[in-house]
């Protein structure tokens, strides 16, 4: 009896090192698990992490390059609001650039001011930055009347007014075209002369078709006389204006070409 209650204690003792044993294990396997769950989501937040700052790096490089190229502009801007070439093209100045003592105002900090006072105002001559069809017809009218005909008087068109952009018409990136219809009815000489002035224009009337008959004139004056009927562009660019963007970094890259969960 004494023996086999010494075996059944063994027994026991050994089910019970057993059992504590498989606890053991467990627990370890568990506590392993959970390290390498761990250690693999702080890899991968680490990694994420060190894409946004790279991100962000590149975000602040990309404000440095803006802060360099205004600072280049502006020098860009002040050299030309001083430039001759401009100047002889540019518009009569108006009366509020001139001081009481009749000497112009400086305008390198006033902006405002040197859109209309500086060798500046000569651009939005040249390419203005709105769509305005009436200006358009408007400034090509003046044209017409700035010529003066065989008779020393100005030439008043026989036709402004809205046209359609043909297939054949092509504007760059960032350009608007204006399309206007054109009609002449003068001497060769005349037709020549509008068409000299149109050329000479600071501001670009590009003639992409143009149709030419000839008549007889009258007995009295016995010219020629042209009908030219022309379709011409004029061009605008739209104001540029900086815009904050924003940028969904995800931790997977295939995600972002598939647009799933962000981090």
């Amino acid at each position: 009896m004494a023996t086999k209650e010494v075996a059944f204690k063994k027994r026991a003792q050994i089910d019970k090192a057993t059992q504590a044993m498989l606890l053991a294990v467990c627990l370890a396997a568990i506590v392993l698990g959970a390290a390498i769950v761990l250690s693999i989501y702080f890899v991968q937040l680490i990694m994420f992490n060190a894409k946004v700052i790279a991100e962000k790096g590149d975000v602040i490089e990309d404000f440095k390059t803006i802060q360099e190229n205004i600072d280049e502009l502006g020098k860009n801007v002040n050299s030309m609001a001083q430039n001759e070439n401009l100047e002889v093209m540019a518009r009569v100045r108006e009366n509020r650039c001139m001081g009481p003592d009749g000497s112009l105002l400086d305008t390198s900090e006033n902006l405002g001011l040197a859109r209309v006072c500086s060798a500046l105002r000569v651009i939005p001559d040249a390419l203005p930055s709105t769509q305005n069809n009436e200006a358009v017809y408007a400034s090509l009218n003046k044209l017409f009347l700035e010529t003066k005909g065989e008779d020393g008087q100005p030439v008043e068109p026989e036709s402004i007014s809205p046209g359609s952009i043909g297939g054949s018409t092509t504007t760059l990136e960032g350009l608007g075209a204006i399309p206007v219809t054109l009609l002449v009815e003068k001497t060769s000489n005349t037709t020549r002369a509008v068409l000299d002035t149109i050329e000479r224009s600071i501001r670009v009337f590009d003639i992409s078709t143009a149709t030419i008959a000839w008549r007889p004139g009258t007995a009295e004056d016995g010219s020629d006389m042209i009908e030219l009927r022309g379709l011409a562009s004029a061009y605008y660019s739209a104001g540029v204006e900086a815009a904050l963007k924003s940028k969904v970094v995800y931790a997977d890259d295939s995600k972002a070409a598939t647009g799933g969960t962000k981090r």
